[in-house]
């Protein structure tokens, strides 16, 4: 009595082996880095175009901040051009926890937001700075919008 050995789909003589072999491991390995590699910058782009546009928001609420106290006195508050508006309410100076009251950032943590209204100017221009990457965004009293920066994703808002 002969005894037949298992043999694989094709029917050679091969034996059938349970699991993988190390050439399918290390190129299924290989195929989940390059898919990794191509994945995680394109969803850091999306987070920092994501943050961008959460610090855009955050400077059209600081606007409307100086809109209304432009409507309570008829002149902006006064700020040298550069002065920095801490994120944390606590942080800021008496004069900026005043007029800038209720205004909390929500991309506080990744943006650094300035404000310039000189002095005898109905004008002022506020701007959010990315602290890590490459992002500035301003704007104006006239509601003139830039972005710059490769960090932004993002050319105009």
């Amino acid at each position: 009595m002969a005894m037949h050995r298992p043999t694989d789909r094709m029917g050679r003589g091969r034996a059938l082996s349970a699991g993988f072999t190390l050439l399918e491991l290390v190129t299924s390995v290989a195929i989940i880095a390059i898919l990794a590699a191509i994945a995680v910058p394109s969803y850091s782009g999306y987070v920092g175009q994501s943050r961008a546009k959460g610090a855009s928001a955050d400077l059209v609420a600081l606007s409307l901040v100086y809109e209304n106290d432009y409507q309570k006195s008829l002149a902006y508050p006064v700020y040298a051009t550069g002065t920095t508006v801490a994120a944390l309410q606590s942080s800021r100076t008496t004069q900026q926890q005043s007029d800038f009251n209720g205004w909390t950032p929500a991309e506080g943590a990744y943006y650094t937001y300035s404000v310039s209204s000189p002095a005898n100017s109905a004008a002022y221009t506020v701007t959010a700075t990315a602290i890590a990457g490459n992002c500035t965004l301003t704007l104006s009293s006239g509601n003139v919008r830039t972005a710059t920066g490769s960090g932004c994703g993002f050319s105009s808002w």
